[in-house]
């Protein structure tokens, strides 16, 4: 068994957008969801000894345990598609760029101290995609743009990863146990491919290059 450590389900999504009950709904247990998969991943990470917790975005507003977190794991929640700025809160809910990513989650309460590893823990967010497809893809992965991002802030001692293919959405039953698993359509059939973390891929940031303001022009 790995060392303990803490670890953050963290959702990006306004709380006064029209559209939070679709995170809510699938996310924990408003209108009477079963869904809960919050629930499921903190319960199975708190039976291994980990400090667990679900942080949701309040505007303004920090949060005293990601705020106390000097290490650990951050995983960004919600459903993304390869090559997309932004991931969906709930399906049909709202959608958040990666940049607005970045500021909740510093808004929250995030230290640029903060020494542990963010993941993007969203279907495809490691892979790119092609721009000519949608409005909505930019081509770099949503982990790429969200690491880059967060680096150009300031956050330099973390690590930032995303994830290849599609990833249960909470722990599920498996042929190596109880898991986060990979999984693809086979002969009409969804079959499971490994763990997710072996899916899992880091990404190195870089400085985003900025554009220059109207006086910086003018030099």
């Amino acid at each position: 068994m790995g060392a303990m450590s803490n670890k953050v389900q963290f959702l990006p999504y306004d709380p006064n957008n029209a559209k939070i009950a679709f995170a809510q709904y699938e996310y924990g247990s408003q209108g009477g969801s079963d869904m809960d998969k919050l629930k499921k991943d903190i319960d199975a990470a708190k039976a291994k000894g980990h400090s667990a917790v679900a942080v949701w975005y309040n505007p303004k507003k920090k949060h005293p345990f990601l705020q106390s977190m000097n290490t650990g794991d951050i995983y960004i929640r919600g459903h993304g598609m390869p090559g997309f700025k932004s991931i969906e809160g709930g399906r049909g809910g709202e959608r958040v760029d990666y940049d607005v990513v970045a500021d909740r989650l510093i808004e929250s309460g995030l230290k640029k101290t903060f020494s542990g590893k963010i993941k993007c823990y969203n279907c495809h967010s490691a892979e790119s995609g092609d721009p000519a497809t949608d409005p909505e893809c930019l081509g770099p992965p949503f982990a790429r743009l969200v690491a880059d991002e967060l680096f150009s802030r300031g956050y330099k001692h973390c690590t930032f990863y995303g994830y290849l293919g599609r990833i249960d959405s909470f722990v599920k039953d498996g042929s190596r146990g109880k898991h986060h698993y990979t999984r693809d359509v086979q002969g009409g059939k969804l079959v499971e491919l490994g763990r997710a973390s072996e899916a899992r891929i880091q990404f190195h940031p870089k400085i985003k290059m900025r554009k220059p303001n109207f006086f910086q022009r003018l030099f």
